[in-house]
């Protein structure tokens, strides 16, 4: 009786752990259609004219070379985030647990979340919308994903570091090997692109030690709540502090203090909201799913599935912008190329290695046979 009470505890850990895989694995697909559609509303109506660096808006004078890098991806992840902050609050809504998000809001783990997105979102999400719009006027916003993708082995590290996990061979070999991967895709838009590529890989490198700081305690934290409620906190805060805190603040160290409400309206008023409106839906399962694979199997083996949108990021940005054509882009919107596709190829390879050991996948492949 007890061995059969042994075997059905075994059984509902190892599918607990199969949903947590999944779930990560999940949410990094949706940060490859979260990061396409976000890229995509950044060339439309008057973000265009910003990024050109023309007159906008009928005739107002051009934005400064600080507000147009800092000022607008702030007000680029803002406008995402407090979008997917709203979705967020409407599937609460649908599960009926407003309430319980007001009294998780007052608690620990709800400060814990808080502090999730002052770290994911006034730090890592702006310095990897800056990253995506210098490798944009570069030529391929699609190079700096797998960069930002290092957050699972930073995130590895960290965890070893904050909460004694596990840090294995194997998992040292996968950090290796991401960090190769990382080397050969930043070299190589370098030496193509210039650089601009140069800072999109810096700010998606500061973005990656974010979201792996940030991936550690939200692993923590979602243990503690739903990961429903986390993300809702995570977003509606990322949210507001960027768009009344962080953005205000870069547009009046750009000297462009007085255009600030007119930058906002003609922002919100921009037919690019819808794109916005579809690249918040997608955030809230990318960072939720995030949470609640962190919290189900562990944050290097959360992060490390996760992390598989150092491929599903730039596959999704040359499908919508590319392939798809939509927005008006042109129809050969270069993917990246055969060299950058490998080593975003080894960044997952990487990512596999700190996530499953293969000597005991081997070995239990052979004991299988």
């Amino acid at each position: 009786m007890e061995q059969h009470i042994v075997a059905l505890r075994e059984e509902r850990r190892r599918k607990y752990f199969i949903r947590g895989v999944a779930f990560a694995m999940a949410s990094g697909i949706c940060y490859g259609l979260y990061t396409g559609f976000l890229t995509l509303a950044q060339t439309q109506g008057v973000w265009g004219e910003w990024f050109a660096g023309s007159e906008w808006g009928g005739g107002q004078a051009a934005l400064g070379a600080f507000a147009v890098t800092f000022a607008l991806a702030a007000l680029a992840a803002g406008i995402n985030d407090f979008i997917s902050g709203i979705w967020s609050l409407i599937v609460c809504a649908k599960n009926r647990q407003l309430a319980d998000l007001w009294k998780t809001v007052k608690s620990k783990p709800g400060l814990v979340m808080m502090l999730c997105a002052a770290i994911g979102g006034p730090f890592a999400t702006i310095a990897y919308v800056v990253a995506l719009n210098s490798a944009t006027a570069a030529g391929n916003p699609g190079v700096i994903v797998p960069i930002a993708a290092l957050n699972c082995a930073i995130g590895a590290v960290l965890g070893r570091l904050f909460f004694k996990q596990t840090l294995n061979a194997h998992k040292v070999a996968g950090i290796a090997i991401c960090l190769l991967a990382a080397a050969l895709i930043g070299g190589t838009s370098f030496a193509t692109m210039g650089p601009g590529a140069l800072m999109g890989c810096l700010f998606a490198f500061l973005a990656a030690f974010g979201w792996g700081f940030e991936g550690c305690v939200a692993g923590f934290g979602t243990i503690l709540i739903d990961y429903r409620i986390g993300i809702a906190i995570r977003q509606v805060t990322a949210g507001v502090l960027e768009l009344f805190m962080v953005f205000p603040l870069l547009m009046l160290f750009g000297g462009g203090a007085e255009a600030l409400g007119s930058v906002a309206k003609a922002a919100f008023t921009s037919p690019a909201m819808l794109f916005f409106l579809i690249s918040g839906f997608f955030a809230m399962p990318a960072f939720s799913f995030w949470y609640k694979g962190n919290s189900m199997c562990g944050t290097a083996l959360g992060m490390a599935c996760n992390g598989m949108y150092a491929f599903w990021g730039p596959f999704f940005i040359w499908i919508i912008m590319g392939v798809l054509n939509i927005g008006g882009m042109a129809a050969d919107y270069p993917p990246l190329s055969s060299a950058q596709w490998i080593g975003a190829l080894i960044m997952v390879a990487g990512i596999f290695c700190i996530a499953v050991n293969p000597a005991e996948l081997l070995r239990s492949k052979k004991k299988e046979g």
